[in-house]
């Protein structure tokens, strides 16, 4: 019988067998099947912030044009992008001429982008020309269940929280 001599491999010449090619690959696997659902929440909440400070940011934004024109500026959810509805896709800054209630001017115009919702008080958020609000108004930014709450106080100061407002 004939011995055959296995000659060891240059050193410069590694590299991976299957086996361990494969092996790699089913726990990669593994890993990604763990991983998926975990990052469609840190996505959803990723969006909800987003567009919950996008909407802080259009109110803030409401309140110095108040003070800017020494006018009212409206803040609200809505469906049309012209009249403002308890909850809608698209948020919307506009102001409206006290003499003749057909001249809007729109400010700001949000669109949420997939199931992301506003809602709040039908009339929306009325900001005075001194920059103080009607009343306290608290708003929801809702995406696949999850809610951030905006809140309006009555000085006009805008804040964003993950409880209800208080």
């Amino acid at each position: 019988m004939q011995h055959q001599h296995v000659r060891p491999r240059p050193a410069g010449l590694r590299g991976f067998t299957l086996v361990e090619l494969m092996v790699t690959v089913a726990v990669l696997g593994i890993l990604a099947v763990v991983a998926v659902p975990a990052m469609t929440g840190m996505i959803n909440n990723s969006r909800l912030r987003g567009q919950a400070e996008e909407v802080t940011a259009a109110l803030q934004l409401a309140r110095s044009e108040a003070v800017r024109r020494n006018q009212r500026i409206t803040a609200c959810a809505s469906a049309s992008g012209t009249t403002c509805a308890a909850s809608a896709s698209r948020f919307v800054v506009y102001w409206q001429d006290p003499s003749n209630a057909a001249a809007t001017e729109m400010v700001r115009e949000i669109a949420m982008p997939g199931s992301v919702q506003v809602s709040g008080a039908a009339a929306g958020v009325q900001f005075r020309s001194t920059g103080l609000a009607d009343s306290a108004q608290q708003l929801q930014v809702t995406v696949s269940g999850a809610t951030r709450y905006v809140c309006v106080q009555i000085s006009g100061v805008v804040s964003l929280k993950k409880v209800a407002c208080s």
